[in-house]
């Protein structure tokens, strides 16, 4: 069995990284932190986000976006990220168990994707981490791993992890910890929907 992990809200808490960013390049804000996440968990965008709260022009909202990449993934916003509770001992009890464990990520460097779990303390513990560096699909990543087996599991917090992991004939699981509220990951009928990524059970 191969299951395949997101990591930026399933893995690591991201929040405060994408909170702080948020906050820095648009020094107007007055959100809290629970309010730009209520909106985020809504799937709300930045683009709407500045659009109606900050009256944003288009040409503003593309400044945002290309700032928001560039500094999204600087080793001054990654320290931020923390590990989900428990994961730690969680994998490395599944791969005891002889399951073969992917990280999946849309992130745009592999090199520090690969530095931070490594930083964790989770290396060795992955047969594979696919990074899409914004050059491929989680979907392609995950095609050629599986070489035409279903036999596995995708876990993530984003509509698209469970429709990528539905694309393979994966079983899915969502969990709350990330991007989307229930109600929103309701929607993309996942199998499963966990609190958190260390209450899944094989």
């Amino acid at each position: 069995m191969k299951i395949f992990f997101d990591l930026d809200g399933t893995l690591i808490n991201s929040k405060i990284r994408l909170y702080s960013l948020f906050q820095e390049l648009v020094p107007v804000s007055n959100f809290s932190f629970d309010e730009y996440w209520d909106f985020k968990q809504n799937k709300i965008n930045h683009a709407t986000i500045l659009r109606k709260k900050y009256n944003f022009d288009e040409n503003s909202i593309l400044n945002f976006n290309n700032e928001w990449l560039q500094l999204i993934e600087t080793d001054r916003f990654l320290k931020l990220d923390t590990p989900i509770d428990g994961v730690g001992e969680f994998l490395l009890k599944l791969k005891e168990k002889g399951i073969e464990l992917f990280v999946v990520t849309a992130r745009q460097d592999k090199v520090k994707a690969v530095k931070q779990i490594e930083d964790f303390g989770w290396l060795g513990i992955f047969n594979e981490i696919l990074v899409t560096e914004h050059k491929k699909s989680k979907i392609g990543l995950m095609h050629n791993v599986l070489k035409g087996s279903s036999n596995g599991w995708m876990i993530g917090d984003t509509g698209k992890d469970i429709q990528a992991g539905k694309e393979l004939s994966l079983k899915t699981a969502a969990v709350l910890t990330g991007f989307l509220n229930k109600k929103v990951l309701i929607s993309y009928s996942p199998d499963l929907i966990l609190d958190d990524v260390t209450n899944f059970k094989v």
